[in-house]
């Protein structure tokens, strides 16, 4: 009886499995389509804006020809409503920007985005007109010290303190960046200096300044918080080690059209799997092929106002031992400058910080 249950079993499994059939599944392939990034204000400072394609794709992580994805043969101009224009250069692979000084944003202003391709194609803008924003009144600065270690170092939680115009539909974004001090190994500071074998000790060509860049997108709408002072987070400046940190903060102004836009990135942006996650939708921007109005570039051209501030920060709370202790398993072997990516050498300090607030944190 035992026997005969197992061949039935065997049987069974044989069945089963001789009737599975592999089904390839259908290979995506999507045409090449533009997309594009860039933006106009009424800061000094040059803009930029960066082309490219989405490729060919065989599924949604692998690019079948990575060579072709950046522009590097459009003519590339920004217009205002006045008749006025500059025409951006191209200043590395798939990226231009404009003279600077030479073609300022106003606020009040309509401006659109031209691009002509090398293969005939003209894509435009819509008209985006460039909102005043309300100036940083304060930056606030808060130590952090509960982080796991191990993973990340300690850092200061610098946030923004802003007053939003009463009886005004405004949007908002920031963007933020800073230099923070590291601590590398070093190296002998003679060539008959033996090698350091303490990387606390040692001080020839072991100190540098590192920029970091914060690209998440932090947006708002003042729907709930019209004509009143807000506070908002905008920069994490990781703790390395000693020594003050350069930090700039920038609040831009945005139309009702790119706060749509860029919320709708977020969501896509910040799916966690789950059935609350909203479904997937195309994120299209506001520049369309002028001789196919179906043909719509990926990406958004934007206007803004920008108001910045800067603040120098000098934690003198931070005590050796418990640095030490935080910072250790962050120190690279070598030249700071070398082995530490987007850095400053020698503790220099940063062009453009004069007259800056200084901010010691006891």
């Amino acid at each position: 009886m035992r026997l005969k249950k197992m061949g039935y079993l065997c049987c069974c499994v044989f069945i089963t499995t001789a009737c599975i059939k592999q089904i390839p599944p259908p290979i995506q392939r999507s045409s090449p389509r533009l997309v594009v990034e860039g933006m106009i204000t009424n800061d000094t400072t040059p803009y930029f804006v960066s082309l490219s394609y989405s490729g060919q794709f065989t599924n949604a992580f692998l690019s079948v020809d990575s060579s072709r994805i950046l522009i590097n043969d459009a003519e590339v101009i920004i217009r205002d409503d006045a008749g006025d224009s500059s025409m951006l250069q191209l200043v590395s692979p798939g990226l231009y920007r404009s003279s600077p000084g030479l073609f300022l944003g106003t606020i009040g202003r309509s401006y659109i985005l031209e691009i002509h391709l090398s293969d005939g194609k003209v894509y435009v803008s819509h008209p985006e007109s460039i909102r005043p924003v309300p100036p940083i009144d304060s930056l606030s600065v808060v130590y952090e010290g509960s982080l796991n270690v191990e993973v990340s170092p300690t850092r200061m939680i610098i946030a923004t303190n802003t007053s939003d115009p009463a009886q005004q539909k405004n949007f908002y974004r920031w963007t933020a960046s800073g230099y923070a001090p590291r601590k590398s190994w070093g190296t002998p500071c003679s060539p008959f200096d033996p090698p350091c074998l303490n990387p606390y000790m040692c001080n020839c060509n072991a100190l540098c300044e590192q920029l970091t860049v914060d690209h998440g997108i932090n947006i708002l709408s003042d729907q709930l918080i019209d004509g009143n002072s807000f506070h908002r987070t905008a920069y994490y400046s990781p703790v390395y080690w000693f020594g003050k940190h350069y930090i700039e903060v920038k609040q831009y102004s945005l139309s009702p059209e790119i706060y749509g836009f860029w919320k709708k990135y977020q969501e896509q942006t910040e799916r966690t799997g789950s059935n609350l996650d909203p479904l997937p939708a195309p994120l299209i921007g506001n520049i369309h092929n002028v001789s196919d109005s179906n043909d719509l570039a990926l990406g958004y051209f934007q206007a803004s106002a920008v108001a910045k501030k800067r603040l120098v920060i000098f934690p003198q709370m931070l005590q050796q031992y418990l640095l030490e202790s935080i910072a250790g398993q962050y120190i690279p072997e070598g030249d700071c400058h070398s082995v530490v990516p987007n850095s400053l050498p020698n503790y220099e300090a940063p062009d453009g910080w004069v007259d800056v607030e200084v901010r010691v944190i006891h």
